[in-house]
């Protein structure tokens, strides 16, 4: 028997990988024939409640569901929820990629899964540029210019329209800037959750996530507890209240 080299065993064994796509969930989430629950890496899609959720959906139905598609994880197996990590391909279509390219979903990359992130970041400052899919609405909070992607800057009304936190949930789907006192914090690892009330399951909270952790000071949760601040962006709501999704520390003014 010939000799197998390692890259022609990784092929081999990646070409056979192959599960057949029996339900798309969402439109970052889908299981197979065996039984696998798989999540699409490095992308995160409205969920199905939030607007844009179910075109989400109905688009990764188009490309997958009933079909055979390879899967590819990177360094973690599974999420927290028991979820396959994978990115995904079809006759040849990176499929979490293209996801991106549709305007359909986001970029969200948590370390140490991180080994498409600029090629995928690419893909997504191109949708951004063209106002592809969601884009086209305020769906997604976009990147700062402090990334490697380009943003208008907003108006200076815009800028200037400070609302409280309790005035917040009033505003859901417009951008804003959000004035209040960090009272409580909280860092997963994954996510760190700023808080301007103490009931944080009904009031507003400004969340950044890990894999937008090193543009920011080291140990948000401290820095900006107790701090007086102003928070601008894309006013979502998550879970009955409303949120922004912080993605450069040009988003936050600290009020001394």
């Amino acid at each position: 028997m010939k000799h197998i080299t390692p890259i022609i065993l990784f092929v081999l064994i990646f070409c056979s990988n192959k599960e057949k796509v029996t339900e798309v969930i969402d439109g970052d989430t889908f299981k197979t024939e065996q039984g696998k629950t798989v999540r699409l890496l490095g992308i995160n899609a409205p969920e199905l409640d939030e607007p844009g959720g179910d075109i989400a959906k109905e688009f990764l139905k188009t490309l997958i569901l009933d079909k055979k598609v390879q899967l590819k994880k990177d360094v973690t197996e599974k999420d927290d929820y028991g979820r396959y990590l994978c990115y995904v391909y079809l006759d040849g279509k990176f499929i979490n990629e293209e996801m991106l390219r549709t305007g359909l979903a986001e970029t969200k990359f948590y370390p140490p899964d991180t080994l498409y992130k600029k090629v995928m970041q690419e893909v997504e400052k191109i949708a951004i540029r063209n106002k592809k899919g969601l884009w086209s609405f305020p769906v997604f909070q976009i990147p700062d210019t402090t990334g490697i992607f380009i943003k208008e800057k907003p108006s200076k009304t815009i800028a200037q329209e400070v609302i409280s936190y309790l005035d917040a949930n009033k505003y859901i789907g417009k951008v804003k800037t959000v004035e209040g006192t960090v009272v409580l914090t909280n860092n997963t690892g994954k996510v760190c959750f700023l808080n301007f009330h103490k009931d944080w399951k009904r009031h507003f909270t400004a969340v950044i996530f890990a894999s937008d952790f090193d543009k920011f000071p080291k140990n948000p949760e401290d820095y900006y507890l107790n701090r007086k601040i102003r928070v601008t962006g894309l006013i979502k709501e998550y879970k009955g209240k409303p949120e922004i999704i912080v993605k450069s520390p040009s988003q936050i003014e600290i009020i001394k």
